[in-house]
């Protein structure tokens, strides 16, 4: 994903993943390519926090908050998570 500011990169779901929790984890299956997801606790969270469109920095402010987890560092892997999530069509970046 292009570099574009944290406070105005918008997250939103995309609609065609069937979800289940598993044991605290999200599973999910992508009905347009047949994939199948197993989220870990943060990803999990991640897609919890982007039931209705977020910024990326009000994602991380929730995740630095209820995680033992620097800015940088949480703002980077949310990223790379974001990243493959649109490269899977689950989500749209703006």
């Amino acid at each position: 994903m292009a570099q574009i500011d944290a406070n105005r990169l918008i997250v939103t779901r995309c609609e065609g993943l069937i979800e289940a929790e598993v044991g605290g984890e999200l599973m999910g299956l992508n009905i347009a390519n047949g994939t199948c997801y197993g989220f870990n606790p943060t990803a999990t969270r991640v897609w919890q926090i982007i039931e209705r469109p977020r910024t990326l920095a009000e994602i991380c402010a929730v995740l630095t908050r209820e995680f033992s987890v620097d800015a940088a560092t949480c703002e980077a892997e949310v990223r790379a998570l974001l990243d493959d999530l649109a490269g899977d069509g689950i989500v749209r970046l703006s």
